[in-house]
């Protein structure tokens, strides 16, 4: 097989070879017979600033030469040839050529290979070739937020949140481990954890105290993201729980038990009398709910007489811890 450049209007489209004669003596005349195993190259989808080869083979089962070329048209230069031009194929000779894709951007592109040659029966054939261009792949996480708040609960208690953690990018997530500095907030989640693009997790956090105060933390998310780490703000506060005996009851010792000591109206010698009230006084005390509860209102004479009747007000701070107390669920602690 032989490549050069060739005229193919003076080369013509036979290949005479005047090896031997026919049996009336005329020259006998050999003709080349092109075969292609395909018609199109499809490359599907391939990465940006990647490229794909695929190969034609263009065979001269005749025998005579096969001259020809080959031409191609595209508007992108993401397409090439090798070899390409025009080419001398021996009978019974094969050619092989390299054609190849890069795409460069994400779009479909087309373009055609004109192939062209002396074979009588086929002068022209049209290869069309199309491939699409896609980015590269990249892991993507989202937080459903940066910044959870547990609010305030009681010290001995505790509280949880859910963070979601989603895969959004094109390339599966490596969540390769999670941090918090503080020990009050913890996590419940195996790691590390891969999620392919479309899929998400929700993280439990809990928030547990011990003790009083206001307490905020940094969780530190490390994956193969762009953007990694990724922060997320916690906060939360906590409050003592307030002991019953030690805190409300004294309260009624010191200013109410001498009239609500035994005779008549709400008994305030006891829990038990203080949360049954009596059919004048319905409940005085809605658990959980201090602010709307008859006895601080009493206590801060906005439902009528002021508490204790004809006595010194009780100090607004010791108010409002026994409000605490109700809305820590007034328990008989």
């Amino acid at each position: 097989m032989k490549i050069f450049n060739v005229n193919m209007a003076t080369a013509g489209l036979l290949a005479i070879l005047m090896g031997s004669c026919s049996d009336m003596g005329e020259p006998e005349i050999f003709l080349p017979n092109l075969v292609l195993g395909v018609s199109d190259i499809d490359f599907s989808i391939n990465t940006i600033g990647t490229s794909q080869t695929q190969h034609i083979q263009i065979v001269n089962s005749g025998e005579g030469e096969l001259i020809g070329s080959l031409t191609l048209d595209q508007s992108d230069v993401v397409f090439s040839l090798q070899p390409s031009g025009a080419f001398v194929l021996d009978a019974d000779d094969t050619l092989d050529v390299a054609v190849t894709f890069s795409p460069e951007a994400q779009t479909t592109y087309s373009a055609s290979i004109l192939l062209s040659s002396d074979d009588p029966s086929q002068p022209e054939i049209m290869i069309i070739l199309s491939g699409e261009g896609t980015p590269v792949p990249v892991p993507v996480l989202s937080l459903s937020t940066s910044q959870l708040d547990f609010g305030t609960i009681v010290s001995d208690e505790s509280s949880q949140l859910e963070l979601m953690l989603s895969s959004t990018g094109t390339d599966t997530l490596l969540i390769e481990s999670i941090s918090i500095d503080l020990a009050v907030y913890q996590i419940d989640l195996s790691l590390p954890l891969s999620l392919i693009p479309g899929e998400f997790e929700l993280l439990t956090l809990t928030f547990t105290p011990g003790s009083g105060g206001v307490f905020g933390a940094e969780m530190t998310i490390h994956s193969n993201s762009s953007g990694s780490p990724h922060q997320v703000s916690l906060s939360g506060a906590a409050e003592n729980r307030i002991s019953y005996s030690t805190s409300v009851q004294p309260v009624w010792d010191a200013n109410c038990t001498s009239c609500h000591g035994g005779s008549g109206g709400l008994f305030l010698s006891s829990y038990t009398q203080l949360m049954a009230g009596n059919s004048n006084n319905p409940p005085v005390v809605i658990p959980f709910d201090g602010a709307n509860s008859r006895i601080i209102k009493k206590l801060r004479g906005t439902a009528g007489e002021r508490m204790p009747f004809g006595g010194s007000p009780i100090e607004p701070s010791i108010i409002a811890v026994i409000e605490t107390w109700i809305d820590q669920g007034a328990l008989n602690n």
